[in-house]
């Protein structure tokens, strides 16, 4: 039964079908909501909105847009709802305590009739929003639509009847949003399932962090500079939230990744008609991002045309879309983030430099992985112990695994570990992750680097590559230092694969009888010897 003293209040997942679905005239479920609801006498007056990321939060501000031009008068408030994984119950589920409680601090009262809407998002979104209403974690009804092609042309929703579905309770501790407030336990379990926790030992890594959270404090432009998967997305979140912004939404856009053609648009949005199949207006990255924060990462990708307008943007504090003359206001904080060398591209004409020297007003430089690798090991702890916790596992690295990670080069960085472990972890046999459980391009790398430098220091030449190496003038017996140079490699084989003779055969390319068959003849002197002291 409704109560149409209490202000009606509208929670739902924004979802690929809002406001409209792609290439389709009949309006998504929110907006279908929105106008049915109106229409009979009963609307909303407020709309809390989760967002899952930059293109939800444009979607959230292009559905206010529409539902404006229907002359419907809710108040839009959108949510930022950051997930890795938009499929993952426990991820979404710990989320959702997280954007429950932004909520009602933003709401100051649950005096309101609140309904959750069961149609947009994933599957499991809505899932979590059934199972939030039907444990008490939060007192609201539930509400599904009938598209109009199923309900005789005319959109309708109802009320989900829940009559034989045992109620299920949480303990007191989680049950605490019925009684105006969720429990703060709720709320460390989000944060920390956000997967953004930093692990902070080298010195290098720690500085940038110190002065990305001085930068907080200030509006001004933050450029990030260092290799991909550094942590440049974390980073740019943590100054969001550690300043005055962190109740508005935080945008990321990656640059590297949208069609120079589409560019503009997807930064500063298009309004209808302006160019062949842009037969809905579009609100724009920037505007998306109204009262918080846009994160530029790969900067440097943007053309000379759109690094203008970008410009303009930051110093206007406007935008204005693709076929419109009207600037239109744009108040957001901006950090960029880049791995491309802009000074050298300013020479070169390829970025300008009045947009260089605005966006740098603070520069923060991220070490790569191999400059701290300090942090290797508390980072692989940290990986492994997300793993487990997710699949309700016990795997865990051996020493000569961490020795190995420790000793590769992570061209990849941050990024790169940790799909590693994924890899490992996903394909190991046993719950002990050795070596061999690692990816074999890091295997390979890590054996070709102890070969070379064995060899190289065999020959006394550090440093030098050993087919350049000069020949003294007694001579040298290539035969044997041939034969020396593969031992190098056959022992750090050895020595990897924890003395497992296939393993140490498959890194080096060769099969395990033709590993056997060299030990046993060419190499025999020095297996004689034991593997171990050839290391």
């Amino acid at each position: 039964m409704l109560d149409m003293s209490k202000t009606r209040a509208l929670i739902a997942f924004v979802g690929m079908r809002d406001p409209y679905p792609e290439n389709d005239e009949e309006p998504g479920p929110l907006l279908s909501l929105l106008i049915s609801s109106g229409k009979a006498g009963h609307g909303y007056d407020e709309a809390w909105l989760f967002c899952t990321g930059g293109t939800f939060l444009e979607r959230g501000l292009d559905l206010e847009r529409e539902a404006r031009d229907e002359g419907i008068a809710t108040r839009f408030y959108p949510v930022d709802f950051p997930l890795k994984d938009v499929i993952d119950y426990a991820e979404i589920w710990s989320q959702l305590g997280h954007g429950l409680e932004t909520i009602r601090q933003k709401a100051g009262s649950l005096e309101r009739e609140w309904v959750f809407l069961l149609d947009s998002g994933t599957p499991q979104m809505k899932t979590t929003l059934f199972l939030a209403a039907r444990s008490g974690l939060f007192p609201a009804r539930l509400v599904q639509g009938i598209p109009a092609r199923f309900a005789g042309g005319t959109y309708k929703s109802r009320e989900v009847r829940v009559d034989g579905i045992p109620e299920m309770r949480l303990p007191p501790a989680s049950n605490a949003i019925a009684s105006n407030r969720l429990d703060s336990s709720i709320d460390m379990v989000a944060a920390k399932s956000s997967g953004d926790e930093l692990v902070v030992v080298s010195p290098a890594f720690a500085e940038a962090l110190r002065k990305a959270l001085s930068a907080a404090r200030y509006d001004d432009p933050v450029l990030m500079l260092g290799e991909t998967g550094t942590g440049k997305t974390m980073i740019a979140r943590r100054i969001h939230a550690a300043g005055s912004r962190a109740a508005g939404p935080f945008v990321e856009v990656n640059c590297s990744a949208i069609p120079e053609s589409m560019a503009e648009s997807e930064l500063f949005g298009h309004v209808r008609g302006a160019f062949t199949g842009a037969d809905k207006a579009r609100s724009g990255k920037f505007r998306a991002a109204q009262g918080g924060t846009l994160f530029l990462d790969e900067v440097g990708d943007l053309s000379s045309d759109v690094q203008a307008k970008l410009l303009k943007a930051i110093e206007d504090q406007v935008v204005t879309p693709v076929g419109s003359d009207e600037p239109v206001a744009a108040d957001t904080r901006l950090i960029a983030a880049t791995n491309r060398d802009l000074p050298r591209m300013i020479q070169e004409g390829t970025f300008r430099r009045d947009l260089y020297e605005r966006l740098k007003v603070v520069v923060i430089r991220l070490p790569p992985l191999h400059d701290r690798r300090e942090d290797i090991r508390p980072l692989a702890l940290r990986f492994m112990a997300s793993f487990n916790t997710r699949y309700g596992e016990q795997r865990h690295l051996t020493e000569d695994a961490f020795k190995l990670l420790e000793s590769y080069s992570w061209p990849g960085n941050i990024r790169e570990l940790q799909n590693a472990l994924r890899s490992a972890s996903c394909s190991a046999a046993s719950d002990a992750l050795g070596p061999e459980s690692l990816p074999e391009e890091i295997i390979r790398a890590t054996v070709t680097s102890h070969g070379e430098r064995a060899a190289r220091d065999a020959a006394g030449i550090a440093g030098t590559v050993v087919p350049i190496m000069p020949i003294p003038p007694e001579g040298v017996n290539l035969k044997a230092r041939l034969l020396q140079v593969e031992w190098e490699y056959v022992s750090s084989a050895l020595r990897i694969a924890c003395g497992n003779r296939e393993t140490a055969a498959r890194l080096l390319g060769m099969t395990g009888h033709a590993f056997r068959k060299a030990l046993r003849e060419r190499l025999s002197a020095f297996a004689d010897e034991g593997w171990e002291e050839g290391m």
